[in-house]
C-alpha cells in the first residue's frame, strides 16, 4: 500500500496532529528512568540463566556509555535535567540556546584529553588530544569529515609525547600544523600523516596572501606580542607589511565572518583594538573610552556591523564592555565591571544572529545580555556547565560540558552538537 499523504485537512492529519500536542503535553520521565524500567522488563522476560543476565547488563552498559557523559574516575556524575528526549538524542537547552546530545551512534575515543578543536566548515573538523604527565603518549589528532558525527585519528611523531605547549592551526585546504615551542608537525593530508619541520623566527616581513592565518607570536612580556603571519608549509612564517600601532595582547584566533580580524591591547596607557581586513596589510586601531585601571588584555568579537570588545583584569575579570554599532568605527561602554555582569570571562564573546551576546563565566555559567551587554542574566535552563567557548575559523567550539572532557560544535552560536568524541 502505498504511504498516506498527510499533507491534506484529512481525519489521519487531525488524530496526528492531535497525538503530537498530546504527548509535547506530558512530561516525558528522565531518560535514566526510561532505561532502568526497560532493563528491569527485559530481565523478568528473559531471565532463564546467568547468562542471559549478563548478557542484559552488557547491553545497559554500553547503553549508558554511548547516553552519558563520565567523570575522570569512572563514575557518572549527576546531569542537568534534560529538556527532550528525541530519537537521536538528549537536548539541552536555556534561553533559546540548544545542545543537541550524543546520536545512537558509537562514540569514538582518542587517547589522551581534548586539548584543541578546529572546524574548517560545518563538515570537517579537527582535534588535538593529549596525554597527562604521569601517563605520557604521543599527541593525537582526530579528524572529522561529517561535523562530528564520526571520527578517524593517527598519532603525531613519538617526539610529540613530551611537548606540553602544542597549538593546532588548521587550513582549509585540508593542511595542518601543530606547532610548539622548538618547531612544528606538519600534515599535508588532513593528519593521517605527520612530518616534522622547522618554524621561521618570525621576523621577516611576509605580505599575507589569502589562505594564510594570523598568530600571536611570543614576543618579549604580555603584552609585547608580534602579529605573525603563519603558511600552511610553515608556522611563523613572518609578520605582517604593517603593524597594528599598539602594544598587542591578545590576537583573535580566527577571522570573523566578514574577513575583520582583530587584535587587541594597548596605546599610550588606553586599552584599544585594531582591525584588519587585508591579513595586516593595513589596521585601523580605536582606542576604547575612559579608563581602566587593573586592565590586563582586550579581546573583541564582532559579527557584521555589531562588535564588542572586553576589558579583562587579573583572573580574567571582567572589568568593561564596550559596544560597536558600526563595524569598528567607534566603541561605547555598555557598563563597567560590577553588578549584573559575570565575575570574570572565560573564552571568546559570542554575537548571535538574533542580536544577543553570549559568554561563559568563570563560574562555568552561560550568560546573555539582550542590550548589547548593559546587563546579563544566566542563560539557565538545562544547559550543563562548560570550561570556555572559542572562536575557530567557521563558528565556534564549546569545551569540558558537564566538566567530563566532552566538547560540541556550532556554526552560529546558539545551536550547537555535541561531538561524538572524548
Amino acid at each position: 500500500m502505498p504511504d498516506r499523504d498527510l499533507s491534506g485537512p484529512d481525519l489521519d492529519t487531525r488524530l496526528a496532529r492531535g497525538r503530537a500536542a498530546l504527548l509535547d503535553s506530558i512530561d516525558q520521565p528522565p531518560l535514566a528512568r526510561i532505561r532502568d524500567r526497560a532493563a528491569t522488563r527485559r530481565r523478568r522476560r528473559h531471565a532463564t540463566g546467568a547468562a542471559g543476565g549478563a548478557a542484559l547488563l552488557g547491553l545497559a552498559v554500553v547503553a549508558t556509555v554511548a547516553l552519558q557523559p563520565w567523570t575522570a574516575d569512572g563514575t557518572p556524575p549527576t546531569p542537568p535535567p534534560v529538556a527532550d528526549v528525541p530519537p537521536g538524542g538528549p537536548v539541552y537547552t536555556g534561553a533559546g540556546i540548544t545542545i543537541n546530545g550524543l546520536t545512537t551512534s558509537a562514540v569514538a575515543h582518542v587517547p589522551g584529553t581534548i586539548s584543541d578543536v578546529e572546524f574548517v566548515d560545518p563538515d570537517h573538523g579537527y582535534l588535538l588530544a593529549r596525554c597527562g604527565a604521569a601517563e605520557p603518549c604521543p599527541a593525537n589528532l582526530a579528524r572529522t569529515g561529517d561535523g562530528g558525527a564520526s571520527w578517524q585519528y593517527s598519532e603525531l611523531p613519538a617526539s610529540s609525547a613530551g611537548e606540553r605547549d602544542l597549538e593546532l592551526a588548521a587550513f582549509p585546504d585540508g593542511r595542518l600544523l601543530v606547532s610548539h615551542p622548538g618547531g612544528a608537525y606538519a600534515s599535508t593530508d588532513e593528519g593521517r600523516s605527520w612530518r616534522e619541520v622547522d618554524t621561521g623566527d618570525g621576523t621577516a616581513q611576509v605580505p599575507a596572501v589569502r589562505g594564510d592565518l594570523l598568530r600571536a607570536g611570543p614576543g618579549g612580556g604580555r603584552c609585547d606580542l608580534d602579529v605573525e603571519v603563519w603558511r600552511p608549509e610553515r608556522a611563523r612564517a613572518g609578520v605582517p607589511a604593517t603593524t597594528p600601532g599598539l602594544d598587542v595582547c591578545w590576537v583573535a584566533p580566527a577571522a570573523g565572518a566578514d574577513g575583520a580580524w582583530w587584535v587587541g591591547g594597548f596605546r599610550d596607557g588606553r586599552a584599544s583594538v585594531a582591525m584588519t581586513r587585508d591579513r595586516g596589510a593595513n589596521w585601523r586601531t580605536v582606542d576604547l573610552p575612559g579608563a581602566t585601571p587593573g586592565a590586563g588584555t582586550v579581546e573583541v568579537a564582532s559579527l557584521g556591523s555589531q562588535a564588542y570588545a572586553a576589558v579583562l583584569g587579573p583572573d580574567r575579570a571582567l572589568l568593561a564592555l564596550y559596544h560597536s554599532a558600526d563595524g569598528g568605527e567607534t566603541f561605547t561602554r555598555s557598563r563597567a565591571g560590577g553588578s549584573g555582569l559575570p565575575a570574570g570571562l572565560a573564552g571568546a564573546l559570542v554575537p548571535l544572529l538574533d542580536g544577543r551576546l553570549l559568554v561563559t563565566g568563570t563560574d562555568r555559567q552561560l550568560y546573555l545580555s539582550t542590550d548589547d551587554g548593559v546587563t546579563f542574566q544566566p542563560a539557565g535552563g538545562s544547559l550543563p556547565p562548560l570550561a570556555r567557548l572559542e572562536r575557530t575559523v567557521a563558528g565556534y567550539v564549546a569545551y569540558d560540558l558537564f566538566g567530563s572532557g566532552w566538547a560540541a560544535y556550532s556554526a552560529d552560536g546558539a545551536t550547537w552538537r555535541k561531538l561524538q568524541i572524548i
